[in-house]
């Protein structure tokens, strides 16, 4: 039987998953980010301004989506910046709502709210009032808990700018998924791909997804990291089912056309890569050359019962990546 993981008959639409504008401290406009991303061959945004959602729905079209979003930070002392108390940890989401008119901000604390934009503060709702925010694993765990039960998606973003690591965010349990590039903090010098942190959740047991997004706030941070939604169409619904069925992809370059898994052999068809890895759970990885038939580069990977999950990063000469989100063996039967 014949299992689609990425359907080559379906679109795939670039998303920038993570964006910053004028409504907090990006220095680009709803629109005008609209159209410098369309530009660039994008289809969809999730606006993540900080602390705050605002519906970006007016500016949806047919070729367009205003997916959403906000921002929200957990310091461990809530008063201090990060740009003073620079070896402070943090944990910051991405709250995706699954509906467009859905703003009202899980979570709010006061305390973090210097983001906002003046201009926009009477759009914004936060009808449960005062939320005491606590950097500990457990008051996290709270917080995401809030998230998904007000009808959000969270995304954790950037282990590393965070300074975060296993021992931090594996007590984060009920994310969507992780950030495992952040072009952002890559642009500023921070080295911010980080699929091992994606491996140690899946190791620790949480079937989630893996993403990229710009963290732009400027226009040099854009276009960098985005992901590929393979959906029906492009319309809200259709891909937040996409995105909470992780039928996409993140790339900083190369492109996915299809994945598919047919008796006991998993095959991905590729273009801009020069070769293919499968990661499993354990120490298994197979690496396979690109092998061009029709235009497209096509690879074939022989799985095994003790994989547990498999997950794919196709390579390309610069090293840019494209990275599937993991697939559990069991779920593929």
């Amino acid at each position: 039987m014949k299992k689609i993981l990425l359907d080559k008959n379906k679109k795939f639409y670039k998303t920038n998953m993570h964006c910053h504008s004028t409504f907090s401290d990006g220095n680009m406009t709803v629109s005008e980010l609209k159209k410098h991303y369309m530009s660039n061959g994008y289809s969809a945004i999730v606006f993540s301004d900080h602390e705050h959602l605002i519906d970006n729905s007016d500016i949806s079209d047919e070729n367009f989506l205003a997916i959403t979003g906000c921002e929200i930070a957990v310091k461990e002392f809530a008063s201090l910046s990060t740009l003073k108390k620079r070896d402070m940890k943090v944990a910051h989401f991405n709250f995706i709502a699954k509906e467009p008119s859905n703003i009202d901000t899980p979570c709010y604390n006061s305390v973090y709210d210097h983001y906002i934009n003046d201009e926009i503060r009477s759009r914004i709702v936060h009808s449960c009032g005062e939320y005491e925010r606590e950097y500990t694993g457990e008051g996290i765990r709270k917080i995401i808990k809030e998230a998904n039960e007000k009808g959000f998606l969270v995304q954790y973003n950037h282990p590393r700018w965070s300074l975060e690591n296993a021992c931090d965010y594996l007590n984060y349990e009920g994310i969507w998924g992780v950030e495992i590039y952040n072009h952002g903090t890559d642009k500023a010098g921070l080295y911010e791909y980080d699929i091992g942190a994606y491996d140690d959740f899946l190791r620790d047991g949480q079937r989630i997804a893996c993403t990229m997004g710009d963290d732009n706030h400027n226009i040099e941070s854009t276009c960098g990291g985005y992901v590929m939604i393979n959906a029906e169409k492009l319309e809200y619904g259709a891909i937040i089912d996409a995105l909470e069925k992780h039928r996409f992809y993140a790339s900083q370059g190369p492109k996915i056309t299809s994945l598919y898994v047919e008796d006991g052999t998993a095959c991905l068809k590729f273009s801009g890569g020069e070769y293919a890895v499968m990661s499993t759970k354990g120490r298994r990885v197979d690496k396979q050359l690109a092998k061009n038939t029709d235009g497209d580069n096509v690879v074939r990977f022989r799985l095994f019962e003790d994989d547990f999950y498999i997950r794919f990063d196709v390579v390309d000469k610069y090293g840019k990546r494209a990275n599937t989100n993991a697939y559990f063996l069991d779920e593929l039967k």
